[in-house]
């Protein structure tokens, strides 16, 4: 499986040029962001069909960490599985990548508290200017996505892609603010990050009481060999965490989930998006 969608993948990052002219992926553009105080950029990845119906509307992929290289996997997977060829598994839909501010490390947006990274007593990490994540999750709402749907012909149908730290950024904006994208694929969150926050501020706000929407498709790799008692702990939050999220009681609420036994936190992003976006754009 893994062989095969390498292949798939590389077929679809060529550049191939006919008659002298280059295939273009995506689109570069910017915004200005009042909310962030600052210019962010982002690119927009149109499907094969958009320009052939001026009727048809499509769910949009927001592509968090979206440099070039993301953008390129995902959308070469995208394309590929949406083909004839490939029995159209998935819809076809437009992506939205955004980068990582150039002003800022990505830890700045992504996590919800500004706290020193520890774990049983030991400093893991230390951030400074950190704990940012309302205001990101206000940027996509009140300025990135209204602009997305103002200028694209795009449905109501979002999907947020976070990986690591961007799954938790992913499962922040669930628990805040989950009408503001329909879909999420979390993978391998960052479960530890102060001291099981996901877990213990679902717990606080009394969330298995409130109303909860979302398709959410969890994956997990297999960190305890390589990262020891921290990896094993980080799977086991996450797996409570999913476990918390499968029994709310909300008929909106749809939760699945996958563990990579022969994955790791850095190799478990290409399975995670074949699999998931199977799962969140199938047809």
């Amino acid at each position: 499986m893994k062989a095969l969608l390498i292949v798939f993948i590389n077929l679809y990052f060529i550049t191939v040029s006919y008659a002298s002219e280059n295939i273009v992926l995506a689109k570069a553009h910017q915004i200005e962001s009042v909310i962030l105080d600052e210019q962010r950029s982002f690119s927009v990845y149109l499907p094969p069909s958009y320009n052939k119906n001026s009727n048809k509307v499509y769910p949009v992929i927001y592509l968090l960490d979206g440099d070039q290289t993301h953008l390129k996997a995902v959308a070469g997977l995208v394309e590929a599985l949406s083909t004839q060829r490939l029995e159209q598994q998935i819809q076809q839909a437009i992506i939205v990548a955004i980068p990582n501010s150039k002003n800022a490390i990505r830890e700045r947006d992504f996590t919800p508290t500004n706290v020193n990274w520890t774990f049983n007593g030991k400093l893991l990490e230390k951030f400074e200017n950190i704990g940012n994540a309302a205001n990101y999750s206000a940027f996509f709402e009140k300025e990135l996505v209204p602009l997305i749907n103002k200028n694209y012909r795009a449905s109501t149908k979002r999907v947020l892609i976070g990986e690591s730290f961007g799954g938790l950024f992913a499962s922040y904006v669930l628990l805040t603010n989950h009408a503001l994208f329909t879909d999420y694929l979390i993978i391998d969150a960052t479960y530890l990050w102060d001291n099981n926050f996901l877990n213990r501020y679902f717990h606080e706000k009394q969330l298995k009481n409130k109303p909860l929407n979302g398709n959410v498709y969890f994956t997990f790799a297999n960190n305890a060999k390589a990262f020891g008692e921290i990896g094993e702990t980080n799977y086991q939050w996450g797996l409570a965490f999913a476990e918390k999220l499968k029994a709310h009681s909300s008929d909106n609420l749809v939760i699945n989930q996958r563990y990579f036994e022969d994955e790791t936190h850095g190799t478990v992003a290409a399975l995670s998006w074949y699999y998931g976006l199977k799962s969140l754009l199938n047809r």
